[in-house]
């Protein structure tokens, strides 16, 4: 797909996550193509620093936002943890917390989200994995529950909501320096979330794209 840098002109896109590394490159990318950029989350440097696993703290977040700048129109949700246990090892706490931040703070944004975007529409793009798509690995139980949870929610929103767009990226490892290793590269995984938000892109709502990139 041809990028024409300025079409999110005016479009204001919510980034949750953005002090993660993805997020960054996230926050870049967006801010290239010329949107008004709002990160979200635990992090310092962001413009809302909150708690996205508190119910309270997501939707003070949101209304917030509605308030300052009037319109939502997209939402990428880079927030994620990844961890390996064995399984009967597998602590309770772990894999609450697993779920916690992967599964719950997806179901409050993109519900918050979709409570602003409702009449208007918009774009809603959620982090999944391969092996959230696919078959989970040895120790990575917690992990790929997670992330399959994540794309069911995804595909209910579609289903549920016409005037959203909803997607998932489903990358295999995450690559941050080396474009010549397998997986696919951050700054390409920002590209695809970017093109997504064109309206080429809707023949694909509810979907899940798969960004392996080299194996």
């Amino acid at each position: 797909m041809t990028c024409n840098r300025s079409n999110l002109e005016n479009k204001v896109v919510v980034i949750t996550g953005g002090g993660g590394r993805l997020g960054q490159r996230l926050i870049t990318r967006f801010a290239e193509a010329n949107a008004r950029v709002v990160s979200v989350g635990n992090e310092g440097t962001e413009d809302l620093t909150l708690d996205l696993s508190s119910e309270v703290e997501v939707v003070n977040a949101f209304e917030h936002i509605q308030r300052e700048y009037h319109q939502l129109d997209v939402l990428v949700h880079a927030v994620g943890m990844w961890n390996e246990w064995p399984f009967l090892d597998t602590k309770l706490e772990d894999w609450e917390r697993m779920m916690r931040v992967n599964l719950t703070t997806s179901f409050l944004c993109f519900r918050e989200a979709t409570r602003h975007m409702i009449q208007n529409g918009g774009t809603i793009i959620g982090i999944c994995a391969q092996s959230g798509l696919e078959a989970a690995v040895a120790r990575g139980g917690a992990y790929a529950a997670s992330k399959a949870g994540l794309l069911r929610l995804i595909e209910a929103v579609a289903a549920e909501y016409s005037t959203l767009n909803t997607y998932a990226l489903a990358p295999s490892v995450i690559q941050y320096r080396d474009r010549n290793g397998p997986g696919v590269h951050a700054e390409d995984l920002a590209e695809m979330a970017v093109q997504l938000c064109f309206e080429s892109a809707q023949a694909l709502r509810g979907t899940a794209l798969h960004a392996y990139g080299r194996h």
